[in-house]
């Protein structure tokens, strides 16, 4: 039976109104810097287009795209345990400082050698970034309203995706091409040094860092013996493996069943990540969380299962919002769960490591899966897709309602 574990001081906001923490400076500041962080990766919508205009052979593409998401998920594990509340506003400062950098080297890099450096050093880059930025959000979140505010935080950093976008061919128009696009987001990558300034003076830095240090080996050698923090990764791994399965094949699927635009059902289902997440998100911590993520699972499972036959336009799109609910569902609610399950002092490592399954889901995925759709087609690839959906919500079921709050008081 999964059990909350102890509560930081800073977590402890029972007192304070929820509208208030939503709308506090702190939160806000740093939801803004996410939604900068996230932008300088979705501007990378149009690359594959950009690579077409260099010389680079089109066999070389994969590689180029795929180098950062493997940068991060190399390098993030290896860091996380040495950022804390106390040196996480100075390594913060340093992975925005080299995401201007990678952005602005783009401009220089013109074969496919230098192209890999980029991707490469942009990687590491959002790697230190993103960690640094986990770590001082974890210090803002309110223990009995973590899934609300982990839903907030995924709307922030989906948000790019769906805005930036749409605005590339009009950029790169006024603009003079890609290359000066990424330099005008190099630019506003930079408001993320007042926004975390604003929110983590000198002063609060220094107190942090009086109580905090890195993980030493054993501590996360005993952290990864808790089944509750295996479990949910687990879970998880199975969820995004999922999820890149259908971000990557849908296209294909689409033309197979001889349906235009699915581009529409990714949009749909993004629309239905958002709106469950701001209409419903404050439900997601009045119930038993892992019994929820259960839920949400075998609600995915069904849908996988229709996917895999589906032929109907209007079946397929409808999937579409369904697919977007479960997700908006499940993902902070994992996060949620993790944060809740975890003792302080692991909270902001396993977040991260709850963040490095949505790269590995995002690998491991389209590794399993492209050779699975190649030898027995689309429909047992979804079928394969609601196993792992079932599997994870086996892992999750049976989990009774979070106990022990009361242990916050002695750390235990």
């Amino acid at each position: 039976m999964i059990e909350t574990k102890s509560s930081s001081p800073v977590a402890e906001t029972a007192d304070t109104p929820l509208l208030g923490q939503l709308l506090s400076r702190k939160f806000l500041c740093l939801m803004a810097a996410a939604f900068l962080a996230y932008a300088n990766i979705s501007v990378f919508f149009g690359f594959v287009d950009y690579l077409h205009t260099l010389p680079v052979p089109p066999a070389d593409y994969g590689l180029l795209i795929g180098a950062l998401a493997a940068v991060s998920l190399i390098v993030r594990p290896i860091i996380s345990p040495f950022f804390h509340s106390g040196n996480a506003r100075g390594l913060l400062f340093l992975g925005v400082g080299l995401a201007v950098c990678s952005l602005a080297a783009y401009t220089l890099a013109t074969g496919f050698w230098s192209l890999l450096l980029v991707r490469c050093l942009h990687g590491i880059s959002f790697a230190v970034l993103g960690t640094a930025l986990m770590t001082l959000i974890v210090e803002v979140i309110p223990r009995e309203k973590s899934a609300q505010f982990f839903g907030y935080l995924a709307v922030a950093t989906l948000l790019p995706n769906t805005l930036v976008p749409p605005f590339l061919p009009f950029l790169e128009a006024h603009l003079g091409g890609f290359n000066r696009i990424l330099l005008v987001f190099a630019a506003l990558t930079l408001l993320i040094f007042p926004l975390v300034f604003a929110v983590t003076g000198k002063g609060q830095e220094r107190k942090a860092q009086d109580g905090s240090s890195a993980l030493t080996g054993r501590e996360i050698i005993r952290n990864l013996q808790d089944m509750q923090v295996l479990r949910i990764l687990a879970a998880m791994l199975l969820l995004y493996c999922g999820h890149a399965l259908v971000f990557f094949f849908l296209d294909g699927y689409g033309k197979y069943i001889k349906i235009a635009y699915t581009g529409v059902f990714l949009t749909l289902s993004t629309v239905g990540e958002i709106g469950i997440r701001v209409i419903a998100g404050s439900v997601f911590d009045r119930m038993d969380k892992g019994r929820l993520a259960a839920w949400s699972l075998l609600g995915l499972g069904l849908a996988y299962i229709v996917l895999a036959s589906v032929s109907g336009k209007w079946i397929f799109f409808s999937l579409g919002l369904v697919f977007g609910l479960g997700w908006g569902v499940a993902m902070p609610v994992f996060n949620g769960l993790m944060f809740d399950v975890s003792q302080p002092r692991f909270r902001a490592f396993n977040i991260n490591l709850g963040l490095q399954m949505f790269q590995a889901g995002f690998f491991l995925g389209p590794l399993i899966g492209a050779p699975l759709l190649a030898r027995l087609g689309y429909g047992v690839l979804y079928m394969f897709c609601a196993g792992m959906s079932l599997l994870a919500a086996v892992l999750m079921l049976g989990k009774g309602e979070e106990k022990n709050a009361e242990r916050s008081k002695d750390g235990v």
